[in-house]
């Protein structure tokens, strides 16, 4: 009797599927490839994972929608223009050729775009968010921004840059080192607000002392000696003399016209102290700079 009750009580289970792990391992086999077979359509086709191109394609998109609506980005592209009015309103005096202090300080105010988006926003936005692709960003609105100046200058002075290459060579080594110098400004604050507040004292001290306002051979001789040696002065030369086409990095008196080869030569010592900067800035992110989410 006892035996027909438990016989009776007891829930006979399901059989396994003989194909069941089988098709596990078929589904562990094609982790990177599926097959999706649609019903409605009855057809198939197959799936293939994203490529590294389309990954970095789709993250490039996303970020470049969080640049655009980001208020504080857009406050940073147009700080750089308001930057020209000034320089355009100054006295201009003859200082080589056909060009003034005017058209100089106008090439070397192109570099304070990349200050301002390198040392301004990307400290903020780093301090907000941490990634890793604002600095391609930074870069690439930097050039694209730089490009838009030269052309409306070109429009309106009908001259073009001497060299064009070393220009975007100059704009490049200034806006990289400024990210860094912005990426440095994060590590020491606490947010995005404190990182807007705290960068302007080192974008204004880089402006005032990169030889975009007035000649460095204005400043006294120590004074503008340790000035040709900070991270804007040597690129800003190099816009200077790219644009001209005249060696200028002895100074603008006695400059002289010089072809694309000499004007290169003349330039690597300004590219030597930038990249060193660009190395020792580089090597103190690594060292300081956190990944981990600031608290608010």
């Amino acid at each position: 009797m006892t035996g027909r009750i438990r016989a009776t009580g007891t829930t006979r289970r399901p059989s396994r599927d003989p194909d069941l792990p089988q098709t596990r391992r078929k589904q562990r086999n094609t982790m990177s490839t599926t097959t999706v077979r649609t019903s409605d359509r009855g057809a198939s086709g197959t799936r293939t994972a994203p490529s590294v191109f389309a990954q970095t394609l789709r993250l490039t998109r996303t970020e470049f929608t969080l640049f655009v609506r980001y208020q504080t980005a857009w406050l940073y592209l147009l700080m750089p223009m308001v930057l020209f009015v000034p320089l355009m309103s100054m006295p201009s005096a003859p200082a080589f050729g056909d060009y003034t202090t005017t058209d100089l300080s106008i090439a070397a105010a192109l570099l304070g775009i990349g200050l301002m988006l390198g040392i301004g926003h990307a400290s903020n936005v780093f301090a907000a968010r941490r990634e890793s692709l604002v600095t391609l960003l930074v870069l690439l609105f930097t050039l694209l921004l730089t490009a838009l100046v030269v052309a409306v200058i070109s429009a309106m002075n009908g001259t073009a840059p001497a060299d064009p290459v070393l220009l975007g060579v100059a704009v490049l080594l200034c806006t990289t080192a400024m990210t860094f110098v912005g990426l440095l400004i994060t590590s020491l604050v606490r947010n995005a607000e404190s990182a807007q507040m705290f960068s302007t004292l080192p974008m204004l001290f880089l402006l005032m002392t990169g030889g975009i306002f007035f000649p460095l051979e204005l400043m006294p001789g120590p004074v503008g000696a340790v000035a040709g040696l900070l991270p804007v002065a040597p690129a800003a030369e190099m816009a200077q003399a790219a644009y001209t086409g005249y060696d200028v990095f002895g100074g603008f008196e006695g400059a002289e016209a010089v072809g694309t080869l000499e004007l290169w030569t003349a330039s690597l010592p300004s590219i030597a102290v930038m990249l060193v900067w660009i190395v020792v800035l580089a090597l103190a992110v690594g060292r300081f700079f956190k990944w981990d989410p600031r608290r608010p």
